[in-house]
């Protein structure tokens, strides 16, 4: 055959083994970023992975704020002398994201509190977003949380901002608290389409789904698919109940049956002496969220509610699978 002739087959045959070749680099490294990213949000999370990586002697109560987590605390203060284990309420701050710094401080400050420990096993709370310990060397705790409906927690998070003269926890280094608020209803704050409560998508938010998603900058990002499925994916593998706080028999029950060793007997203790307790933290000034401004927040806050849908069901088909007593 010619040189002539057979030059372009050359060039044609290199091409498309370059082609390949940028198809299988492409291929390796959609790969490897799909590890890293499972590293970072908490891993492959079939049931022998957890069974491997998780201590049941580590409960990890990470605080969604303003859906009841302060009953579930004191709960868990009065039930840790009855059931033998130590509550350890940690330091929290006005940052619920943290860097992989933070977090590395985050895990190893309860490696220690574990270490040094006497008690066979311990429980701790702090507002912060789920945090993979295995990234760290330490096996993954026994992850509890409490949700709310989401527009309820919206309009109580607004008028709490209002009545309290400091709200949060110390301010970190270098964390700059936002201004003031300038409106005093949510009425008059969405009629003036303020982002802080008209919930727009692509800005981000504490709301619910981060506190299950983790730090990365997209679990903050309002109705982001990505970190509403990962959220799921994380409360199936870590979360052995989440509950619901317009649910809290339904709850207290669950956790009492699936969390024994720390939840035993908390249906008697909410219901002789939590509840003739006082409520310091409730907020009686708060008032109703208008029908208007309630739909126009479930509209904004779709994934929200979704994410809060699929824990209800889920505490649904646990309370409907516990053994008649």
């Amino acid at each position: 055959m010619a040189w002539g002739a057979l030059l372009p087959r050359l060039r044609g045959g290199c091409l498309l083994a370059l082609l390949l070749l940028l198809l299988l680099l492409l291929m390796a490294y959609t790969t490897h970023r799909r590890s890293h990213m499972d590293r970072l949000d908490g891993g492959v999370v079939d049931a022998q992975h957890v069974a491997k990586h998780q201590t049941r002697h580590v409960l990890f109560f990470n605080r969604v704020p303003k859906s009841g987590s302060e009953m579930l605390v004191l709960l868990l203060q009065w039930l840790q002398a009855r059931n033998g284990f130590r509550h350890v309420r940690l330091k929290n701050t006005v940052k619920r994201y943290l860097t992989l710094d933070q977090q590395a401080a985050l895990v190893e400050e309860i490696g220690e509190r574990v270490q040094e420990s006497l008690e066979p096993r311990l429980s701790f709370d702090r507002h912060v977003y789920f945090t993979n310990f295995t990234l760290y060397g330490f096996k993954m705790p026994l992850y509890l949380n409490l949700v709310r409906d989401p527009v309820e927690k919206v309009a109580s998070r607004f008028y709490y901002a209002r009545v309290t003269p400091r709200p949060g926890a110390p301010t970190p280094p270098g964390f700059t608290r936002p201004p003031l608020p300038r409106y005093t209803s949510l009425e008059e704050c969405m009629h003036h389409q303020d982002p802080q409560c008209t919930f727009q998508p692509g800005l981000s938010y504490d709301l619910t789904i981060p506190y299950f998603c983790g730090h990365q900058d997209f679990c903050r990002e309002l109705n982001n698919e990505a970190a509403l499925n990962v959220a799921k994916r994380q409360v199936d593998a870590w979360y052995p109940v989440v509950g619901v706080l317009e649910e809290v028999n339904a709850t207290l029950a669950v956790l009492q049956h699936h969390l024994p060793h720390y939840f035993a007997g908390v249906l008697d203790l909410y219901h002789n002496e939590l509840l003739a307790a006082p409520h310091y933290n409730k907020n009686l000034q708060r008032p109703p969220a208008s029908p208007e401004v309630a739909a126009a927040l479930r509209t904004n806050l779709s994934l929200e509610y979704d994410f809060y849908n699929y824990l209800k069901q889920r505490l649904y088909r646990q309370f409907q699978e516990l053994p008649v007593t």
